[in-house]
């Protein structure tokens, strides 16, 4: 199987959709101030975590960088509602995105570059191809095109891994602090890990890197429905 990263045209690159849209998720985690690194957030979404049942307004109305005591016990709030094996760190998202769109969408759209979106369409004919791993939200958009299609957010599990090759020496290690993850720069060449690879999934992401990554099952479903403002770059896995 060969896999591919779903990422976003240039700035100067011709379109073909018009489509945009201004959103931010129900609910976030600020950035926090460590003692040893000092402020930081990391970017991450998981709109399908629903933290309704959480009873604290600071997550719909973040304030910016919290102290150490403060993330923690918001932490503490958060995690009963998110899956155990998906992590939670400052500068996470969850819930469906809330805002405007105008335009036309293609059946995929990636903007910002962490951020991908699928129409109604095409969430459909992946659900009726059977791929697996594919878990869509739909977004609380308003439009003033009363037609206009419902628009997903495709979620990415961070489920695999890098290469070590491919990333080199260049990380700052984990906190035991504040809970900070392993971080690195994305590198110009990447391929995965293949031990790492989620076996039968169609949709997932990369462990400490903002990629979403996608079968090529995938790629070759949604490319029936007509061109998207896209580029899909391979991944090899080794």
């Amino acid at each position: 199987m060969r896999y591919f990263s779903i990422e976003k045209p240039s700035f100067d690159e011709p379109g073909q959709w018009s489509g945009k849209y201004r959103a931010r998720h129900r609910w976030h985690l600020s950035g926090v101030d460590c003692p040893r690194y000092g402020i930081w957030s990391r970017i991450g979404a998981f709109p399908s975590v629903d933290l309704s049942a959480v009873d604290e307004p600071v997550l719909a109305n973040p304030k910016g960088p919290t102290s150490l005591e403060e993330y923690k016990r918001l932490v503490a709030l958060v995690r009963p509602f998110v899956p155990p094996e998906l992590p939670v760190h400052a500068g996470g998202s969850f819930g469906p995105m809330v805002g405007t769109a105008q335009g036309k969408f293609g059946p995929v759209t990636c903007w910002p570059s962490w951020v991908v979106l699928l129409r109604e369409d095409a969430v459909e004919l992946l659900k009726a191809e059977g791929l697996k791993g594919v878990i869509a939200v739909r977004m609380e958009l308003k439009s003033r095109r009363s037609n206009m299609p419902a628009l997903y957010e495709l979620e990415a599990r961070p489920l695999a891994k890098l290469h070590p090759d491919c990333i080199g020496e260049w990380k700052t290690p984990a906190c035991d602090i504040c809970g900070r993850p392993e971080s690195f720069s994305l590198p110009p060449k990447r391929w995965l890990l293949r031990s790492s690879v989620p076996k039968g999934l169609d949709v997932f992401g990369v462990e400490g890197a903002c990629l979403l990554v996608v079968s090529e099952r995938f790629v070759e479903t949604v490319q029936r429905l007509g061109p998207s403002d896209v580029h899909y770059r391979e991944l090899p896995a080794e």
